[in-house]
């Protein structure tokens, strides 16, 4: 079982009932980390990096690769864990800011804050 829960700020009086459901199934689905890049705790950023290199090294790559293929994929790592960057789960070919874009036409929607729940999860 999953539960999300997602905090949006408009500048209009629109309902965002059905933006912020969606919102929430994706975040329930994908699980982000942080809304952007500066929301991930950069410790997470540094781990993830360590790990990518040593699993480069241990592959035989020379050095001087590891560096370009090492930022090649904690960018990947960023954007497949930043709620903004990611793929959005009900088109495919669009971004989640795509999709808010495409509904802030007549308004300006910004995701404020997001929480994601899952039963057991957290649990020492």
């Amino acid at each position: 079982k999953v539960a999300s829960i997602v905090q949006l700020s408009k500048n209009s009086k629109k309902d965002l009932k059905d933006l912020g459901s969606k919102l929430a199934m994706h975040i329930a689905a994908q699980s982000p980390l942080a809304i952007d890049e500066s929301g991930i705790n950069k410790d997470i950023i540094n781990k993830e990096l360590e790990i990518i290199k040593e699993e480069l090294k241990n592959s035989g790559k020379k050095p001087e690769m590891i560096d370009k293929i090492s930022s090649g994929k904690i960018k990947k790592f960023i954007s497949d864990n930043t709620l903004l960057n990611q793929i959005w789960i009900m088109d495919n070919k669009k971004k989640v800011n795509q999709f808010i874009k495409e509904n802030s036409v007549d308004q300006e929607i910004k995701i404020t804050d997001f929480v994601r729940f899952k039963v057991g999860e957290g649990i020492d």
